[in-house]
């Protein structure tokens, strides 16, 4: 039996209802002049699928301002993107430890987890969510899934990857 888990998505636009991402940087989150900037091409090069140019752009971007939990969650989205789950981790966990109250990216760790198989890291992640916000949709039906996953003595153990991308929060 195949599970469908959502996935992370990209880092567009203010709240995206079709892509199901939610953004919120104002111009002042990144501590560098030209940052809106280079915020913005970053995010037109990942629309054109061109991950590797976007990545440096935020990586040029962590090199001011290490402590940018947004930067790093989109770092997090691209390696997601790129089928990369371990390396997403870290760009996820340095979100959350910057910002702890980050949602969207203990949604996306959650993601890369499952896809990883540590199902019950994963289900600790979106515990942290849904402590934080106990009404997200999403988190809910995305810890239930993988609780069905777990209660379920299954051969396939796989995600279908398409649906979790559609899911990816920035």
């Amino acid at each position: 039996m195949c599970f469908l888990v959502q996935f992370p998505i990209l880092i567009f636009s203010l709240y995206s209802t079709q892509s199901q991402c939610s953004f919120s940087l104002s111009h002042n989150t990144l501590n560098i002049p030209d940052a809106p900037d280079l915020f913005s091409e970053a995010i037109e090069l990942v629309e054109q699928g061109q991950l590797d140019e976007a990545l440096d752009i935020f990586h040029a971007l962590l090199k001011t301002d290490s402590n940018n939990a947004i930067v790093w969650n989109n770092i997090g989205i691209i390696r997601f993107r790129q089928g990369e789950y371990r390396e997403a981790l870290n760009p996820f966990g340095q979100a959350t430890d910057i910002n702890p109250e980050f949602t969207n990216a203990w949604f996306n760790k959650s993601l890369a987890l499952v896809h990883l198989g540590k199902d019950t890291e994963a289900l600790r992640a979106l515990d942290k969510v849904l402590k934080l916000n106990p009404r997200d949709k999403a988190a809910q039906s995305q810890r239930a899934l993988i609780v069905r996953k777990m209660a379920q003595d299954s051969d396939t153990g796989k995600t279908d990857s398409h649906s979790a991308q559609s899911q990816l929060r920035v």
